[in-house]
């Protein structure tokens, strides 16, 4: 993220660059912090819903589908996919972390941003978490799972309450990965 920019103004650019598409910024799903990543500095990954443009919603209305126009430089194809789809990708098969922050995406886009880390069947995310009701985001260190190490996961606890108006398939960016 460029200095002096904020999350939103971040994500509303992101998006806007690498499909073509226009939103607004609605909130924050969940973010990452990884330490001693390119050049030994620390990383944070922000996962944020964002509400597509009006414009959009007249299309699908419609019946239309809305193009994407991805940034040649940095997205090698770009197309709309169901969210059970892209979090039940093999990529992800194998993290923990990555399968906490898909839990919170599926979780944002179908009920809102009210979210309880984990499952009563999932014993990693027992220990980190009270049975209190808190608001706010909590941390979770959790294996990357499909390389060596660990990340911080930032999920919001079961107290926090937003509404979240939108219902639409997320982006599925192809990306050449080698998790060995």
């Amino acid at each position: 993220m460029p200095p002096m920019k904020d999350i939103a103004t971040a994500a509303i650019r992101e998006l806007k660059e690498e499909t073509g598409l226009e939103c607004t910024f609605d909130h924050i799903i969940c973010f990452r912090q990884a330490h001693g990543g390119l050049f030994n500095r620390s990383d944070m990954f922000f996962v944020c819903l964002c509400k597509l443009s009006p414009q959009y919603e007249n299309l699908l209305n419609e019946g239309k589908e809305i193009e994407l126009v991805p940034q040649e430089e940095e997205i090698l194809c770009a197309d709309w996919i169901n969210m059970e789809d892209y979090a039940q990708q093999k990529i992800w098969a194998e993290s923990p972390l990555y399968k906490e922050m898909n839990r919170a995406m599926l979780h944002a886009v179908k009920n809102g941003i009210e979210y309880t880390a984990g499952n009563d069947n999932d014993d990693s995310t027992k220990d980190n978490l009270s049975s209190e009701k808190t608001h706010g985001f909590v941390a979770k260190n959790l294996p990357v799972g499909f390389r060596p190490g660990s990340n911080t996961i930032y999920i919001v606890n079961s107290g926090s309450y937003f509404v979240v108006c939108i219902k639409r398939p997320c982006l599925k960016y192809k990306e050449v990965l080698n998790p060995g």
